[in-house]
């Protein structure tokens, strides 16, 4: 690995005793768009960053990168986007110890994920961002902080409040104990 990320963040102690995890902040960004923030890690993607893009305080994870032969077949054509996706992210299974490091770096400050080729929408940084939002929610799953039912009416609070959407079971997955009573304070039935 060319840099050596920081293990597990621990649990914040709050004021009224309580302990929680900071908030759980990923996203994707083109390396032309790159607006600096406090508290943001950059994490550049693509094996080729060129020279002199790479501030000192970027991460760089070539293991992390897709093969070059799995990046030149797709060239990033639309109608290849759901296959190379498929065979990364059955690579990024394989990484599972790297991947939750990087998990656990987007609960210290906003993780942005740095790419230069694709869109938006069809970037390798968008599918290693999803991996990284799964990885969360299981780890909520796991904990037992999820709301499921009907919660449109206060799908916004939940948002706000740093929940989740786990596609894998179309439930929200809270952050905290705290946060997941106040929405369930919110609806009616049992959840």
């Amino acid at each position: 690995m060319s840099e050596e990320l920081p293990g597990p963040v621990s649990e914040i102690p709050r004021i009224d005793g309580s302990r929680t995890r900071p908030a759980f902040q990923v996203c994707t960004m083109q390396e032309d768009h790159l607006i600096p923030k406090e508290n943001q890690i950059f994490v550049w993607i693509e094996s080729n960053v060129p020279q002199g893009s790479m501030k000192q305080s970027h991460l760089w994870l070539p293991e992390l990168c897709p093969e070059a032969e799995s990046v030149e077949w797709f060239s990033f054509r639309a109608d290849r986007w759901n296959e190379f996706s498929r065979r990364y992210r059955s690579k990024l299974s394989n990484m599972q110890e790297l991947c939750e490091k990087l998990r656990c770096l987007a609960h210290q400050s906003l993780l942005t994920l740095v790419y230069r080729r694709g869109t938006p929408a069809c970037n390798i940084a968008i599918i290693i961002e999803k991996n990284l939002v799964q990885l969360e929610c299981q780890h909520r799953w796991e904990a037992g902080l999820m709301i499921g039912g009907y919660t449109s009416p206060v799908k916004s609070e939940i948002e706000a409040l740093g929940g989740l959407w786990f596609n894998n079971h179309k439930t929200w997955m809270m952050p905290d104990e705290k946060s997941w009573r106040s929405i369930i304070n919110l609806l009616p039935g049992d959840f």
